[in-house]
């Protein structure tokens, strides 16, 4: 077992995992891959298969984004930042609903009238084909980190769990099982066994999240929200200094919302899900109330790491991302099940995220790479046996991954975060850059995609050798942002003579001249999807300005 492990279960062995949780538990996963299976029994068309034929209600939707999004890097990760950080964590679920409303009403009318597959389409279109096969490259790199994060703080968890009893579970094996499940359903399923199973998910990881908060937040040694506020009133602040090493206002203010716009906007498996939507109403208000539900998490599992503080003996340095299993075995009691409800909401929160990464991985694969340049003329069946091994590919590579670094000491969701703050720069000025501004041609966006990752290190080697500097990883996205977008237009204006008419449609002026009109429907004022995006921002700003 990893030694970050050793003193949390040393000091919980006293409530082991009995044969109820265990039912629970098999129950839950065993339901799930079997619905998944049912769901997509029908897929024999690349429509159905990878964008679930785009009969997706806006419930679904919204069910869909939440658990692909909420996973073992929110309720173990967040929960351990929470703790180690306080409050100004929330500044990722702040953070999202900008990029949502971005995506809702500045991406998302692109992506559904072109009737993309993979996002890099759009990309092959306003510019060419080395921009296209770049950013799937990159996506699909992008992807493999959240993949693996996940997968090691969902097996640390479960490892830990387990331990002392007759059901222990091995990291290793919990690796293994976690992918094997996820990939079960989702190789004969596709998107639409992903979505649907992404709902039951969420209603699960909701209960049992919830279940825990509660008990974590009116413990005794804390006393409800309104004690936490009296116990830490420091660390209930969203913004800290501008010198803070995880999580500067300035950063967050710049460099996280640049990661927000790529992961909500720019994000092949979160966006994929809008894309199946049966109509545009329906991805604007799922994406909509999506938001509302990452609202949520602060409660859910953000504070209650606070809590974990007074409740578990820790050490917040390097045993952070141990509280959610600390305080499941330290508040729950044995022998009723609720062990394994919550078991079975992190194993739900994982499966939901590992699923969509396949699917969205298998996407860009087959429509991106082999179509495009081994076999233009594949067959629909093809195409999804070429998906599915591909699919198979990424979750052998997640595996191996995961077992290497499943020793990694506290902090994972931060450094996740750092991680993918390496990649986003070019693709999201390219993207943004692409849609607004005509005069960006073919070559600058290829420059500019290529040029993030060195540039962001770059910087980062600047600031360590020539001024002895740590530069913290959100600062350093939002220096790379702004280079990228002043190499973007030097190589712009030096290739003025690339500029394509054909290929300027997809700008932003012109596609709202030129886009046809949508069906007229009239809906009830409760119904409309601005209204309720309208409280959502108030409500955002509101626990922005309490909580500053």
């Amino acid at each position: 077992m990893p030694g970050s492990l050793s003193i949390l279960v040393a000091q919980s062995s006293s409530v082991p995992l009995q044969w109820l949780d265990v039912v629970i538990l098999a129950a839950s996963v065993i339901g799930v891959t079997a619905f998944g299976m049912w769901i997509g029994r029908k897929e024999e068309s690349t429509g159905d298969y990878y964008l679930a034929g785009k009969t997706v209600a806006w419930w679904a939707v919204a069910g869909s984004i939440f658990g692909t999004n909420i996973s073992s890097h929110h309720m173990v990760g967040m929960m351990g930042a929470g703790l180690k950080e306080g409050f100004a964590q929330a500044n990722f679920e702040f953070g999202a609903i900008f990029g949502l409303l971005a995506l809702c009403y500045f991406f998302l009318p692109f992506y559904r009238r072109m009737g993309l597959y993979t996002l890099s389409e759009y990309l092959g279109r306003r510019f060419d084909d080395r921009s296209r096969l770049v950013y799937s490259v990159t996506n699909m790199a992008f992807l493999l980190i959240q993949m693996v994060g996940t997968m090691i703080l969902g097996a640390l968890t479960i490892a830990t769990l387990t331990a002392d009893s007759p059901y222990a579970i091995s990291y290793e094996l919990a690796v293994c099982l976690l992918a094997a499940v996820a990939a079960a359903y989702t190789f004969f399923g596709g998107l639409k066994a992903d979505i649907f199973n992404d709902v039951v998910q969420s209603v699960l990881l909701l209960i049992g999240s919830g279940m825990l908060a509660v008990l974590a937040i009116w413990h005794p040694n804390v006393g409800g929200l309104s004690g936490l506020l009296e116990k830490q009133p420091e660390k209930f602040h969203v913004f800290f200094e501008a010198s803070h090493p995880e999580l500067p206002w300035s950063g967050v203010l710049s460099g996280l919302m640049v990661l927000h716009l790529y992961y909500w906007g720019t994000n092949q498996f979160i966006v994929q899900r809008t894309l199946g939507a049966r109509s545009d109403w329906d991805a604007r208000m799922g994406t909509v109330a999506a938001g509302f539900f990452k609202l949520l998490i602060p409660f859910l599992c953000i504070v209650p790491g606070m809590a974990a503080g007074y409740i578990l003996t820790i050490d917040p340095a390097t045993e952070s991302d141990t509280a959610f299993a600390g305080l499941t075995r330290e508040l729950l009691p044995a022998g009723y099940g609720l062990v394994g409800l919550v078991m079975a909401a992190l194993v739900a929160g994982i499966l939901s995220t590992i699923d969509s990464m396949m699917n969205s991985t298998a996407t860009l694969f087959t429509f991106d790479i082999y179509k495009k340049y081994v076999r233009p003329d594949a067959t629909e069946m093809r195409l999804i046996w070429v998906g599915r091994a591909s699919m198979m590919l990424m979750v052998a590579l997640a595996i191996g991954l995961s077992l290497y670094f499943g020793k990694t000491r506290g902090g994972i969701f931060n450094r996740m975060a750092d991680f993918n703050a390496y990649l986003v720069p070019g693709v999201i000025v390219a993207y943004v850059a692409g849609i607004l501004q005509p005069r960006v041609t073919r070559t600058a966006s290829f420059i500019c995609i290529l040029a993030g990752p060195f540039l962001s290190i770059l910087f980062e080697q600047s600031a360590r050798i020539g001024f002895d500097h740590s530069l913290q990883a959100f600062h350093r996205a939002g220096l790379a942002t702004v280079a990228c977008y002043a190499l973007l237009l030097v190589v712009s204006v030096a290739t003025q003579h690339e500029r394509d008419a054909d290929r300027e449609q997809y700008t932003w002026w012109r596609f709202k001249r030129e886009r046809p009109s949508e069906p007229t429907h009239v809906r009830p004022w409760w119904q409309r999807d601005k209204l309720w995006a309208g409280a959502l921002v108030a409500c955002t700003l509101a626990m922005v300005w309490f909580f500053a």
